[in-house]
């Protein structure tokens, strides 16, 4: 019964177009409700935990600061240097894109960011090349 009540309320509430995370939460509440161990401080503290986290205070700083570059107009300054770089090669879409989220990634001054974009930038070894020529 208590499956059904979950999905019920959970199905319930995105029918009616609420979004996912207050869906969840309304689901949380009518399983609190059915299994009478429901209290309105437990609901508060658990929301208010859950919401208290450093790593999700990063995502929307990064994208204030992606939106910062955009209007200042570095980020296409940044796109179109890498175009004058390599945009004439042959494929050179590929290659700005890579030279662009390079750049970005430096910009951004983290370590794991600085290093993503260097690995799908590493030319094949000729160990490598034999083993894809086979």
């Amino acid at each position: 019964m208590t499956i059904a009540i979950f999905l019920g309320s959970l199905i319930g509430a995105m029918a009616l177009g609420i979004p996912i995370a207050y869906a969840l939460l309304a689901c949380g509440v009518a399983l609190m409700w059915h299994l009478d161990i429901f209290d309105a401080q437990i609901l508060a503290q658990n929301l208010l935990n859950g919401a208290d986290s450093f790593p999700l205070l990063a995502v929307p700083f990064f994208m204030l600061a992606g939106e910062i570059m955009n209007v200042g107009g570095l980020s296409k300054r940044i796109v179109d240097f890498a175009l004058a770089l390599v945009g004439h090669i042959k494929g050179g879409l590929g290659y700005v894109a890579i030279l662009a989220a390079i750049l970005l990634s430096a910009l951004s001054g983290s370590a794991v960011a600085d290093e993503s974009p260097r690995l799908s930038w590493r030319p094949v070894g000729l160990s490598q090349a034999a083993i894809l020529a086979v």
